[in-house]
């Protein structure tokens, strides 16, 4: 079957760190287990003795204990990516786990750092949570020119254009729970429209504070158990977890297979609705 080259987009290269391990055996590995990651959150986060409470009505407490947490955190290589010291304590872990991500997507398309240098590649990342900034803006006397970009969510784009010396559009995307998605879209757009010859495309996600549990335990959406359980009589919320996932696009037409592949399509579905009776209830239409 011949592959229709004209308007598509490939994945030429995949790079992730989630919870269950490093890489995307491991994310393999843990779906067709149907592993449970979810863990006890650690002090070294923060001290759930503190914030947890059953009664989830009590003020500033949280009704679970538990997350679906990466393996090894904040562990990042700095001197990589020419990155001193001083910098990479004042860094997102988000923005260390994008850094490590596209430079392994890279590695597994078999694109030397050196040939993508200078060229018009895109950076399109999804990013919603803030725990690093809130706690970063907290210790004002530590704050040094560093923090800037450290703690920016523009950053998280630009410091990946910047470091692999990228010349195509860069930039992030909150739209919540879609945000990858819409990075997603804007990257097939830019590619199909010309205004990038390729695109690094990724969305990442770090539980290090506990101010958005407590949030989520007043709204009553997150789960005690930490467990989501979609499609369930006894779903009672959703479960938090982290990692980072990136893909590196370009035009079908121009990459060339060495085997013979199934035929794919990239698409993005994207919608937003307005006429749902509470903001964070999905409307029924658009999920079926």
């Amino acid at each position: 079957m011949e592959i229709e080259t004209a308007d598509e987009v490939a994945i030429v290269g995949i790079a992730c760190n989630f919870p269950g391990g490093d890489g995307i055996d491991n994310f393999w590995k843990v779906l067709v287990e149907g592993k449970n990651c979810t863990v006890e959150i650690p002090p070294e986060r923060f001290n759930t003795k503190e914030w947890y409470d059953a009664d989830g009505n009590k003020p500033g407490k949280i009704c679970t204990t538990r997350a679906a947490l990466l393996d090894e955190f904040n562990s990042f290589d700095n001197h990589l990516f020419g990155i001193n010291n001083m910098e990479a304590e004042r860094m997102d872990p988000q923005q260390k786990l994008l850094m490590e991500c596209t430079y392994k997507a890279l590695e597994d398309a078999g694109v030397p750092v050196e040939s993508i240098s200078g060229t018009k590649t895109g950076v399109f990342i999804g990013l919603m949570n803030r725990d690093y900034e809130i706690m970063a803006s907290r210790a004002v006397n530590e704050i040094n020119h560093y923090d800037g970009t450290g703690t920016a969510m523009s950053i998280a784009a630009n410091r990946v254009s910047f470091t692999f010396n990228l010349t195509g559009p860069s930039l992030t995307v909150d739209t919540a729970c879609s945000s990858f998605l819409f990075a997603l879209h804007y990257a097939l757009r830019a590619i199909k429209s010309g205004d990038c010859e390729a695109a690094i495309c990724g969305g990442v996600n770090c539980i290090i504070h506990p101010r958005t549990f407590v949030s989520l335990t007043k709204a009553k959406m997150i789960s005690p158990e930490g467990i989501s359980k979609p499609f369930s009589k006894k779903a009672d919320g959703y479960g938090r977890g982290e990692g980072c996932g990136v893909v590196f696009l370009k035009p079908l037409k121009k990459v060339r297979f060495f085997v013979k592949q199934p035929e794919l399509r990239l698409v993005a579905c994207l919608n937003f609705v307005s006429s749902a009776l509470i903001m964070t209830i999905p409307e029924k239409f658009f999920q079926s």
